[in-house]
């Protein structure tokens, strides 16, 4: 792991650190200019952050050797966002606030289209690797994630990262998981508890 991998590290906890002052801040003074404060520290701090480290370091998918001292983009971008999964209620409140949770998405660097429609309790794991077109829904407790980890007999810990994308007019049914390089298209149905597994794609 490389010295930035090592300080992204403690990116978690200085992030929930400064929110709950920020918070504080706005119970002790109410007002305006603290409520901002709250809200930027806790929503959109994290994104900013990542899109100038995207910059110079753009979000990509490929392959990495995590035991290997390498830089690995996706280990910024997971411990940026490594807060948002530990406290998910976070995510759940701008699901309920129309059009919130789509351009929060964007902030990240993901293309979402028009009027999709998030269900609260979903787990969108890598925020800045998911393609979304018009008219998408999400059902229950859905879950998508661009990077598998997995170990191979040499002893190397392999990442992959892909982008996943959901063609318009889609609908994800409850339950259902999807991973990295799944590409679901224009007016598919993926029912209910489904598993559409990893694949390496072009």
């Amino acid at each position: 792991m490389t010295p930035m991998g090592r300080i992204a590290m403690f990116f978690p906890a200085a992030h929930i650190a400064l929110s709950v002052a920020a918070l504080v801040a706005f119970i002790h003074t109410p007002g305006a200019a603290s409520l901002a404060l709250a809200l930027f520290t806790l929503y959109l701090l994290p994104p900013l952050l990542f899109r100038l480290y995207s910059q110079k370091f753009p979000p990509r998918g490929g392959t990495w050797l995590l035991n290997r001292p390498n830089r690995s983009d996706w280990w910024v971008a997971h411990q940026m966002q490594l807060s948002y999964a530990a406290l998910p209620s976070l995510e759940a409140v701008l699901r309920v606030i129309p059009g919130a949770y789509s351009a929060w998405l964007r902030l990240w660097g993901s293309r979402v289209g028009s009027r999709v429609h998030w269900t609260p309790c979903i787990d969108i794991i890598d925020r800045h690797m998911i393609e979304v077109g018009d008219d998408v829904v999400f059902g229950h407790r859905m879950t998508c994630t661009s990077h598998i980890i997995t170990k191979k007999k040499n002893g190397n810990i392999v990442l992959t990262v892909r982008m996943v994308s959901f063609g318009a007019g889609a609908v994800v049914g409850a339950g259902a998981r999807i991973g990295p390089g799944v590409q679901i298209p224009d007016n598919a149905i993926v029912p209910y508890d489904a598993e559409y597994r990893w694949r390496y794609a072009a």
